[in-house]
């Protein structure tokens, strides 16, 4: 290892050398002139370093996850709202006591990789979650984000766990974040785009969900969902026990839910619920919901061809009795305008 760092000192003290023999000597009167020529050189060699070790970075990365060029484009190949396996299972078995997700159990490992952990700042750590959608694309909710900037963010992608979390290989950052411009502080058009830094290479680890658009897409909107069995996937909190929310869950929690009609969800929430622009799910007994810190996680179904389709975000719910009204989603289909040019963009 000591040889290892010795090498790459010396790499770095021959580029800076280069940097700065290339500089013309100046007559003593310009010496200013000269010292702000040195500076600036020093400044591109440092700004080519730091690209140099990044992309070292990266590619490390890459090979520590068990992900290349090959892999990226057999997943590619594939599609989008596929797992490794194909087969993320749901179980059916009680829930444990901590389960995060209320009502819900630990997912199996790399099953869902699309998923996406937020670590929105310092003082929130992961609040959030979201989807990935592309190489380069989150979707969230846009409540997550009204106290951060893209500098303070950090997407975790790839992980199943805490101890992912804690992995800084996991760590991409945020170049843009892109709130819906009528966005209202909770809840009216909570969904925002961030773009990643890098993009991310696919494999046995990462990939991206299915928008529910052609070509990929073909369920069906409106009643045709009505009754139909959603997934729910977090690591947000526990129901209503401050000892067991102390910490977020240990690794990823998935359970199953209906998606309700427009009728029991006006009941639930009133004239709160918009219909157009949001999706409510839970199950009749209301033994599974989303939770504080599920914020921004999906909503999905899957297709008969066993693609999985992200049919809404995790926006809001019923903080004074989240046991009597179901979890409510912004609906996806209603934003396909917006999300278009982000999807495109690099």
């Amino acid at each position: 290892m000591s040889r290892i760092i010795r090498s790459m000192s010396l790499l770095l003290f021959i580029l800076l050398l280069n940097g700065v023999i290339q500089i013309e000597a100046a007559p003593t009167s310009d010496l200013g002139q000269f010292l702000n020529k040195v500076g600036d050189k020093i400044s591109q060699t440092a700004a080519t370093i730091k690209d140099y070790l990044l992309e070292l970075f990266y590619r490390f990365r890459a090979f520590f996850m068990g992900h290349s060029e090959a892999t990226h484009h057999e997943t590619t190949s594939r599609g989008c709202g596929y797992a490794t396996d194909n087969e993320p299972a749901i179980y059916h078995k009680q829930a444990a006591v901590v389960s995060k997700i209320r009502g819900g159990d630990s997912a199996i490992w790399h099953t869902w990789p699309w998923m996406v952990s937020l670590f929105t700042s310092p003082r929130q750590g992961w609040s959030c979650a979201g989807v990935l959608i592309n190489e380069n694309t989150v979707l969230t909710a846009a409540h997550c984000l009204t106290q951060t900037t893209a500098s303070e963010m950090k997407a975790i992608i790839g992980v199943h766990s805490i101890l992912g979390k804690l992995n800084p290989m996991n760590y991409y950052s945020i170049s843009a974040i892109h709130r819906h411009p009528k966005f209202e502080n909770c809840c009216k058009n909570d969904l925002a785009i961030l773009k990643l830094t890098k993009s991310v290479l696919y494999g046995p680890r990462i990939n991206s969900v299915c928008l529910p658009y052609q070509p990929y897409a073909t369920i069906g909107q409106g009643k045709d969902l009505v009754n139909r069995t959603g997934t729910i996937i977090g690591w947000g909190d526990s129901s209503q026990n401050s000892i067991t929310n102390t910490f977020k869950s240990f690794t990823l929690q998935q359970a199953e839910v209906r998606v309700f009609d427009d009728y029991h969800c006006r009941r639930a929430y009133g004239s709160v619920f918009d219909p157009n622009t949001e999706i409510c799910a839970g199950d009749y007994n209301q033994l599974a919901d989303t939770m504080s810190g599920d914020s921004g996680g999906p909503l999905l179904v899957r297709q008969s061809d066993g693609r999985w389709i992200v049919l809404g975000i995790t926006s809001y719910g019923a903080a004074t009795t989240p046991s009597t009204a179901p979890g409510v989603y912004v609906k996806i289909s209603a934003y396909e305008k917006w999300l278009e040019p982000f999807i495109k963009s690099n």
